[in-house]
């Protein structure tokens, strides 16, 4: 038994030649084009190397699955698949690579721009003027880590960002970010339970990136957040 003791998994692992159990990657990621992405020194190429480096046999990615039918229908469909990055780089690098893609988003249409319904104006005013000052604090932030956007401690900025919009408006929270934020975690596990032993990384806004790792924790796999 001595040639497993003091191993890691993944030394195990190569020994074994075979995977001995899912793993699970986060990869925070920040919306916009790329002229955007590289003001916050986060390139297409830089996420590009991210992903590769992990090599993930499936990406669970932030589309939502209506609109991933209608795009495996035709391709030339224009309707909504998810923020920038999707169309110019993950998905086009999952067919490249033979990467299997699962739509994990969930939100209704008409939550689109919706707002909280904060009564008193004055206290909407200061409501807008702190999310302004909140945001730009947070890319601030987001920018520190060595791989952009992805750290514990833009994490920890982030948890707390989302407290203050939940005592502004804890109903309009649950609704827009609480839902969503469980029924993703709920859809990323039904994939797990789909591919067991395989390596699935998780593409996500990088303000979920707290959430996920909180509820991802908690399976019986190998978890690896911040990719490094």
């Amino acid at each position: 038994m001595t040639l497993f003791y003091g191993r890691t998994k993944n030394d195990i692992n190569l020994i074994l030649g075979g995977n001995i159990m899912t793993v699970v990657g986060i990869l925070g990621t920040v919306h916009g084009d790329e002229e955007n992405r590289k003001k916050l020194g986060y390139p297409l190429e830089l996420m590009k190397k991210a992903i590769l480096d992990f090599k993930p046999d499936v990406i669970c990615g932030e589309v939502r699955p209506e609109d991933w039918q209608k795009y495996c229908g035709d391709k030339s469909y224009s309707g909504y698949l998810g923020p920038f990055e999707y169309r110019f780089l993950i998905l086009p690098l999952c067919k490249e690579n033979n990467i299997s893609f699962e739509p994990v988003d969930w939100f209704e249409d008409d939550l689109v721009n919706y707002q909280f319904d904060i009564i008193e104006d004055k206290e909407k005013e200061e409501y807008e003027k702190k999310q302004i000052k909140l945001f730009e604090e947070l890319l601030e932030k987001g920018k520190q880590s060595p791989l952009p956007f992805n750290s514990f401690e833009f994490d920890r900025f982030v948890e707390g960002k989302h407290k203050y919009d939940e005592s502004m408006g804890p109903i309009e929270y649950l609704v827009t970010w609480e839902a969503r934020n469980y029924l993703m975690v709920r859809r990323i596990k039904a994939v797990i339970e789909k591919y067991k032993d395989k390596r699935i990384l998780c593409t996500v806004g990088a303000e979920h990136n707290y959430f996920y790792h909180k509820e991802l924790k908690k399976l019986d796999l190998e978890l690896v957040y911040p990719l490094k």
